[in-house]
């Protein structure tokens, strides 16, 4: 099997080093940076690092799309039109604009599409999806999140942030895109969002033209009501989830690696503690695509992915309008 990558920033080496740890042997690489390529051609000499996008598409059974969020429908649809299975970072996209075009283009060539959306794979949110289909704490009537760290102190540090695309709303940078992983695990765990009321905007210091903090209120289809918060200046990294049930609470904590659960006929909380490392998510998300190419369906196909970008969408728009916004 071949595969292609195609971007060689942080998360494409990432991708480029895991599946040859899975024993891909025949991996290809491309990106329009020239020092990016040089680079990657050192770290990765199992890889053959080639001088076009063409280049590197030819042959492959699935390609890797890593690029900055506005270069991803046309080289997925560059791909596709060569009969390779795609694996989209997230976003999915810049805007929802062309990817239901895409999507159907791939369904029509029965070409798989994974949303590389990696916290699926983690598994302590593993255990919470569990509980929540076992009705572990009844009806879900209220939910939260944040998911925040600061862009150049986690993001790049040693580097000048102002010059990765993240600092940069034109090629698709910012926290509400960015951090939409927030958007999807919400959506995998408690169903579709069918409302949302946001502010969307830039207020720290940071030298962007994109936003850096997104605060959803949402309504889903169930019923419940949550809160997603993202942010893009948060000295503390951090993510963490928590699940107000009936009869129950459930929360994750990302710094503490741990699933606590409170039962209230006991009147104490449990604790599931884990031990896998950042990595271990990636790597489980690189054998899950190998199997997507091989025929099995995707965890969070493309049209998943759309369904998050539709959020977005509706959370800009509610931003700017000052209203909720129906998804």
């Amino acid at each position: 099997m071949k595969l292609a990558i195609v971007g060689l920033g942080s998360i494409g080496r990432r991708h480029l080093g895991n599946f040859q740890a899975l024993g891909v042997e025949a991996l290809s690489a491309y990106d329009t940076d020239p020092s990016q390529r040089e680079a990657a051609a050192t770290l990765f000499p199992f890889g053959m690092v080639a001088p076009t996008l063409e280049a590197a598409l030819e042959g492959a059974e699935g390609v890797v799309v890593c690029t900055p969020p506005d270069s991803h429908v046309a080289i997925a649809r560059m791909a596709a039109e060569r009969g390779v299975h795609l694996m989209i970072e997230k976003p999915l996209a810049q805007t929802a604009e062309g990817v239901d075009e895409l999507l159907r283009f791939c369904d029509d060539k029965q070409l798989r599409v994974l949303t590389a959306y990696n916290w699926r794979y983690w598994p302590p949110m593993l255990l919470v999806e569990r509980m929540l289909k076992e009705g572990r704490i009844g009806p879900v009537r209220a939910a939260r999140t944040e998911y925040a760290y600061r862009l150049a102190f986690h993001r790049y540090p040693g580097k000048d942030y102002r010059q990765f695309y993240m600092a940069d709303a034109k090629q698709g940078g910012g926290c509400l895109l960015d951090e939409s992983h927030a958007i999807d695990y919400m959506r995998w765990l408690l169903g579709e969002i069918t409302e949302v009321s946001a502010v969307v905007d830039r207020v720290s210091d940071l030298e962007i033209t994109s936003d850096d903090i997104a605060d959803l209120t949402v309504r889903f289809a169930s019923g419940t009501i949550g809160n997603i918060h993202m942010n893009l200046f948060a000295w503390n990294i951090h993510s963490h989830v928590e699940l107000l049930g009936e009869n129950g609470v459930i929360q994750w904590h990302r710094s503490k690696n741990e699933i606590r659960v409170f039962d209230p006929k006991a009147g104490r909380w449990e604790v599931y503690p884990f031990t896998c490392q950042l990595n271990d998510m990636y790597m489980d998300e690189a054998k899950h695509f190998l199997d997507v190419i091989r025929g099995a369906a995707p965890v969070c196909d493309g049209w998943d992915g759309l369904k998050t970008m539709r959020v977005i969408e509706a959370a800009r728009l509610a931003a700017a309008e000052r209203r909720w916004v129906r998804v």
